[in-house]
């Protein structure tokens, strides 16, 4: 999760504010105290960063629309998108194409993870991917995360 604003509450609960990604409230006594929040934690610090961000961004999606996403829930589908494909490099630009097209639709809250199954089965584990030329301009973030990727591997 990405760094905010840290506030205190009246009841003098230290707030950490919202979550960048799925604007969720976050307070430090929250996280300390619930075993799925740690878990969780715990899951995204153990991954790469190239996995952990898009993964972050993708349970995002799934925050209903009037209520902030619980723990539980969210390591409920972490757990699920980390067992739909063994090859991380290929899960990660998976949950980045996701995430940027369902938000370039302005897709409300996903029920399920049906639309990355068929954005991982587009993605072959053998695909090449093409690196820009030095000094071209990346249109997305999603063709960023394949050049990225890319120059991992060399």
């Amino acid at each position: 999760m990405a760094q905010t604003k840290t506030t205190k509450t009246a009841g003098g609960r230290m707030k950490i504010g919202r979550c960048p990604t799925c604007h969720s409230h976050i307070s430090i006594e929250a996280i300390a105290q619930d075993e799925s929040a740690k878990e969780l934690l715990l899951l995204l610090a153990s991954m790469d960063g190239d996995l952990s961000r898009p993964l972050a961004a993708y349970l995002g999606l799934f925050r209903p629309e009037k209520r902030d996403l619980t723990f539980d829930r969210a390591l409920k589908l972490a757990r699920e998108v980390c067992g739909l494909a063994e090859d991380r490099q290929r899960l990660a630009i998976a949950l980045a194409s996701t995430v940027d097209s369902i938000r370039s639709k302005g897709g409300g809250p996903v029920k399920n993870h049906n639309y990355l199954k068929r954005v991982l089965e587009g993605i072959s584990s053998q695909q090449k991917i093409v690196e820009a030329p030095k000094g071209a301009r990346i249109a997305g973030k999603t063709e960023q995360a394949f050049v990225d990727l890319e120059n991992m591997k060399q």
